[in-house]
């Protein structure tokens, strides 16, 4: 396992969602204040060299923030991970009638064969499909609309996510808003464009993390990283590693 626990240039890491801008602020004086990165992010390697993060977007843009020049990173095998999505459920509220009146949705109660922009289901009986009025395809496009869309909620309401299909119909008085399925190659093209997708959407269930290694900061602010330097703390790591093979469940306050 610490086999794949690499330290990475700030500049080799790619990130395919945006941040919750309370959660990074919160995210990075936790990491000021303590010293210390305790769960390195997830990442994969892209065709183009570059690491995707798949898991832990705010530990990252947090560490950039505090002036990292080197991220430590799990790097993921393809095979140790599913890529989904998640539902949203978000309160019936004023958010709604924005996007209905919002000119670039077109609102339809049957699905089309184009791919909609989102699934949204009202309560327990309305369902409707989201599609773009404007008739264009291309990754910008769609990326923008998932974004306006969950800009419309994310701010202001709590959001409850679920995996994709664990809820049929949202209880009286919320919406569910589901997003079609993206594969990795299809994440890939997107990142490798220069868009990215907004914060919470995708979902990825990885065999296996690094936790609580308790990574100075002070090391990954420094231009050059002495390799005995890493070394030492490798060596510590390997000597206190312990697996835990039984569910572990967190409550993500």
């Amino acid at each position: 396992m610490l086999a794949n626990l690499k330290l990475v240039e700030s500049s080799r890491i790619c990130l395919h969602e945006s941040h919750e801008n309370k959660r990074l602020h919160k995210t990075r004086q936790i990491i000021e204040e303590e010293g210390i990165l305790r769960h390195p992010p997830l990442a994969i390697l892209m065709q183009n060299g570059q690491y995707l993060i798949i898991d832990g977007a705010h530990r990252t843009f947090a560490l950039q923030a505090l002036g990292c020049k080197h991220i430590p990173i799990q790097v993921v095998e393809h095979e140790n991970f599913h890529l989904d999505m998640w539902d949203h459920i978000v309160p019936v509220a004023a958010w709604l009638q924005s996007v209905e009146q919002d000119s670039v949705f077109r609102w339809e109660t049957e699905r089309l064969r184009e791919t909609p922009v989102a699934e949204m289901k009202i309560g327990n009986k309305e369902r409707f499909y989201l599609y773009p009025k404007e008739k264009r395809q291309d990754d910008e496009w769609r990326m923008t609309l998932w974004r306006q869309l969950v800009d419309s909620y994310n701010y202001s309401h709590p959001v409850h996510r679920l995996p994709t299909g664990m809820l049929e119909w949202p209880e009286t008085g919320a919406a569910l808003i589901r997003f079609p399925p993206i594969s990795l190659a299809e994440l890939e093209h997107i990142v490798s464009e220069g868009h990215v997708l907004p914060a919470g959407v995708t979902r990825f269930e990885i065999d296996g993390r690094l936790l609580n290694l308790c990574i100075p900061i002070s090391l990954l602010k420094q231009e050059q990283i002495e390799q005995e330097q890493w070394e030492r703390l490798v060596k510590k790591w390997r000597e206190t590693l312990r697996l835990y093979s039984k569910p572990v469940y967190m409550c993500d306050a």
